[in-house]
């Protein structure tokens, strides 16, 4: 089932998505994190899902459940993660609680009634040293010296309450083991909830019959396999028995007859088909899309050109990408304008631009042959925009030049620089094992895209040019306008987009910088080779440093996104 929202109803459903996708994979991570560190003896104060403001609280046991606002993020708050443990100092004037002879609560509030009140003198409510916890204080006519119990309360507001935090129950009591599975524990079901998604997509889909000729679907993204009348040219269950006089017996023979086509620069594939016990002769134009530059015929209007334009090529969906980000909106090339020229100045591996010469564009086979042996280029096009109602000139886009993508930037997201399609799929089949195979095999992408996109931001590639910087990553924005696009996709696409995000959170996660997981299990590293533990604070402090720099990063990338989503309209 695929969803035709458009307007203010897809924005609708997509909140909606975002907030439930984004919410299970928090409380996916967030919950690792608890089970463990429940599991390990350790005091858990909150489970929160979200940041911000609590919108809404309820505790179970010892622990908050809360919801804040801003649905981005969340925490578990185990105890022994502060600097200190004890929010009560010596020289404060407190109120004790007492139950069966042992202080209950500790009311930090000067007008709530207290059992007994006075100026602490001595406190140790850590009791790290197998010592009893208890609480000295003055109450004005002598000392008085109070056990205080394991699960005692602190009272800070009449209806805030906050557990205290015995050593025994703290997260750095806990053997190293332990507090290695708590940490990586939020990972790891970030993983476990990707694998999920990917089976269910996996077995609800099933795996290409690759040794039928039989189409299964056909796709509307080609619009030269649309008919005058609407219909499609080709249809599912449509044998293919050869395609530019050549046999087709599997799925096989047909992706290598395509792969010819661009091999000769060509678009248009000359179709035998039975359809019906009939025999019938087709010529289909492909769809092309040259991903290095962006440009593409895909979902292209079928209209006359203006009575101004002679030559040129329709742009369909296209994704430009600009030397200049802040002068795109200036001459922006939209889908539906038409490309009639184009100049190529290539970059050579020592940054130096050999400048090309001025082309006209008759067809999509040109292009193919233009950009199909160039790596790194800025490409200057001359275009009929229905924006402006007229042509923009090559000279013009000067001001903010566009480039491809490089040979390496392409190879290492395993994407195909150019992409010849007809728009059709082989019939699927249900194959247990392979469905496993398959689920496994999207999971590892995944998993290992992350690391290869990190690899592009830390080193250049293609002759030390840095093609991919920090504006090229999304945050949660880009996130949202991602997820409005799947929308449209079906709802199992939305799972696998759900899966991929769940494994990008994991290995982000994981990464050995402080505040995240990885950070603290990298403390763990140093705890476990020198045998002793760093300081508390020292970790502390570091950890904070680097939330503040990644929060930072999070508004500049953030920022980034809403700046793209304006330009996008």
């Amino acid at each position: 089932m695929i969803l035709a929202l458009t307007g203010v109803p897809l924005v609708i459903v997509s909140i909606i998505a975002f907030i439930l996708i984004l919410g299970i994979i928090i409380i996916i991570h967030e919950g690792g994190h608890f089970f463990f560190a429940r599991k390990a003896g350790i005091l858990c104060h909150e489970f929160s899902i979200g940041m911000g403001p609590a919108i809404y609280k309820k505790k179970f046991g010892e622990t908050t459940f809360c919801i804040r606002a801003i649905p981005i993020g969340g925490y578990v708050s185990m105890a022994g993660e502060e600097i200190t443990s004890e929010l009560v100092k010596v020289g404060e004037q407190i109120g004790l609680n007492i139950l069966d002879g042992k202080v209950s609560e500790i009311i930090t509030e000067e007008d709530m009634d207290a059992y007994v009140r006075g100026e602490v003198i001595d406190l140790d409510l850590y009791g790290k040293d197998g010592n009893p916890l208890y609480i000295t204080i003055n109450d004005g006519f002598q000392n008085q010296y109070y056990e205080v119990l394991p699960d005692a309360f602190y009272v800070l507001k009449k209806d805030n309450k906050l557990q205290i935090t015995p050593y025994d129950r703290s997260f750095e009591s806990k053997t190293i083991l332990q507090r290695f599975l708590t940490l990586v524990a939020g990972p790891f079901m970030n993983f476990i909830l990707a694998i999920f998604l990917y089976l269910i997509v996996s077995f609800a889909t099933g795996v290409p019959n690759y040794d039928s000729n039989i189409i299964g679907a056909i796709s509307t993204t080609n619009s030269s396999l649309i008919a005058e009348d609407g219909s499609t040219l080709l249809l599912p269950g449509d044998e293919v028995k050869k395609i530019n006089g050549a046999e087709i017996k599997s799925w096989n023979d047909l992706s290598n007859e395509l792969d010819k086509l661009l091999e000769n620069n060509k678009t248009t594939a000359d179709f035998e088909i039975i359809r019906n016990g009939k025999t019938e002769a087709l010529s289909i134009e492909c769809y092309t899309y040259i991903v290095s530059l962006g440009i593409s015929n895909m979902q292209v209007k079928k209209e006359e050109f203006p009575k101004e334009v002679t030559h040129g090529v329709r742009l369909g969906a296209i994704g430009i990408r600009y030397l200049d980000e802040g002068k795109r909106g200036e001459y922006e090339i939209a889908s539906g304008d038409i490309l009639t020229k184009v100049r190529i100045d290539v970059v050579n591996s020592d940054k130096s631009i050999t400048e090309g010469t001025i082309v006209d564009i008759e067809s999509w086979d040109q292009l193919i042959s233009l950009f199909k042996d160039v790596n790194i280029a800025n490409v200057y096009f001359e275009y009929y925009s229905y924006k402006k109602k007229g042509i923009v000139s090559i000279e013009e886009c000067e001001k903010a030049p566009m480039q491809t993508l490089g040979d390496d930037v392409l190879s290492n997201q395993r994407i195909e620089k150019i992409q010849i399609k007809i728009g059709m799929s082989p019939v699927m089949k249900f194959d247990f094992f392979r469905c496993i195979g398959n689920a496994f095999v999207d999971f590892w992408d995944d998993f290992t895209l992350i690391f290869r996109t990190l690899g592009l931001l830390l080193f250049p590639s293609s002759g030390g040019i840095r093609q991919v910087g920090v504006s090229d990553l999304s945050s949660f924005v880009g996130i949202f306008d991602l997820i409005k696009t799947f929308i449209g996709s079906g709802f199992l696409s939305l799972l696998a987009f759900t899966a991929m995000l769940s494994v990008n959170i994991g290995v982000m996660n994981l990464l050995p910088i402080p505040a995240l997981d990885g950070g603290r299990i990298v403390f763990l590293g140093y705890e476990l080779v020198t045998r002793k533990k760093p300081s508390k604070k020292v970790e502390n402090i570091i950890n904070n440093v680097f939330f503040i720099l990644l929060m930072i990063l999070f508004v500049y990338v953030t920022y980034n996104d809403i700046l793209r989503m304006i330009r996008k309209g």
